[in-house]
């Protein structure tokens, strides 16, 4: 910098020098006008190498690195990781029972006289859950049994007096019908005074009691809601493009935003046709209750995989840059200095993603820092995570 300060004095000497010290003759140094001329011309003249100076110190600057201190910029970094990657489509699905709801009911109309269950209660197949008041049709009943004797007595008569040829056979067939007919409607009382009993039709939780004690039901009037809640589904409408993406058999993932708990479960149905108002289709896959923990119209994301790449170069999103030209690149560390990266993104999933060019996997990430440093700059690493397993 001096050696500049005295090639400048030395220039500025010169330059006088060369104008004749005050650059006016001395028979003009009385002149005002020739003195104010030549003041002009010696302020352009430093004006000159002012800026020549100027562009001589800031060439020294780039050329010289003995005249500024060696700078270092503070990193982080992770080796570059290869591995498969999965893409997944998510989707909202409902649980439901896999078994249709049942209804316990009379097959014969009556007072029920006794409710033998409460709501939330559970059952088994053939539980005893309501009587119904049969009294009438055993009344009903008795008064057939005696009807049905006198005929039966009546018949018997008519056919042995048929048999020796006295009376008409008129009389002989509607003695006999007659006993058919009563004997029916016996059968029938029987088999409705036989169905008194209210059972349940399949093991389960009651879901709603519909009649109480007192009140009267009719035949196949439901009195009884019982889900079998150990056997569930998860059911979801799925878009029509991933319609090649998933099949009876694949594996899907659960999330229950309610439970903080997630389950895989295998796809036992597909829908064989398109929904057309929505354009989607349905899946359905049958889980487990966890105990009763999970529990029927419980909300659920249905993962769905449409996409996976093995042993590729995956990195965190968040360390993607982008330069001015709309580049892609990554900061990567090799031999102590930054170096710039452009790469090619393939896709995301949950703050990865897939390089489809840029990485062959044995670089080496700058995790902090990436956006202080340049490409060039001297970096000092700090630390050095390793990388994760997959």
């Amino acid at each position: 910098m001096k050696t500049l300060k005295y090639s400048f004095v030395a220039l500025m000497a010169l330059s006088l020098a060369a104008c004749g010290g005050a650059g006016v003759a001395p028979d003009q140094m009385k002149d005002p006008a020739k003195i104010r001329q030549a003041i002009q011309t010696k302020k352009e003249a430093i004006k000159t190498l002012e800026g020549e100076l100027a562009q001589l110190q800031k060439r020294l600057g780039e050329v010289d690195t003995t005249a500024r201190p060696e700078k270092f910029v503070d990193i982080t970094t992770q080796p570059v990781q290869k591995k498969t990657f999965s893409h997944y489509v998510e989707v909202q699905g409902n649980i439901t029972t896999a078994q249709d709801p049942a209804f316990a009911s009379s097959e014969t109309g009556g007072r029920i006289t006794e409710m033998l269950v409460r709501e939330d209660q559970f059952v088994k197949k053939g539980d005893l859950v309501a009587k119904v008041d049969v009294e009438s049709i055993r009344k009903s009943l008795e008064e057939l049994k005696a009807s049905l004797k006198l005929a039966q007595d009546m018949y018997d008569r008519q056919k042995k007096l048929w048999e020796k040829k006295i009376g008409s056979e008129v009389q002989f067939l509607q003695a006999e019908s007659q006993v058919e007919q009563l004997t029916k409607s016996k059968e029938r009382l029987e088999f409705e005074l036989s169905k008194s009993n209210v059972y349940a039709p399949i093991s389960g939780y009651v879901e709603k009691v519909m009649l109480k004690a007192g009140e009267i039901t009719g035949p196949g009037s439901p009195i009884v809601q019982i889900l079998n809640t150990n056997q569930l589904k998860a059911v979801a409408q799925v878009p029509e493009n991933l319609l090649g993406k998933v099949k009876v058999g694949d594996q899907v993932e659960l999330y229950f935003p309610a439970l903080g708990q997630s389950q895989t479960v295998r796809v036992n149905e597909v829908s064989r046709s398109i929904n057309s108002t929505n354009r989607t289709f349905a899946i359905e896959a049958p889980l487990a209750s966890q105990g009763g923990l999970i529990k029927p119209n419980l909300l659920a994301t249905i993962k769905i995989k449409d996409f996976e790449a093995e042993d590729v170069v995956v990195v965190n999103s968040n360390l993607l840059l982008q330069d001015v030209d709309g580049n892609n690149y990554l900061m990567l560390a090799k031999d102590g200095k930054a170096k710039k990266r452009i790469v090619e993104l393939g896709r995301s999933y949950q703050n990865e993603t897939m390089l489809a060019a840029g990485l062959e996997g044995s670089e080496t990430l700058i995790v902090k820092g990436a956006r202080q440093a340049i490409d060039g700059d001297k970096v000092k690493v700090l630390s050095s995570t390793t990388a994760q397993k997959n």
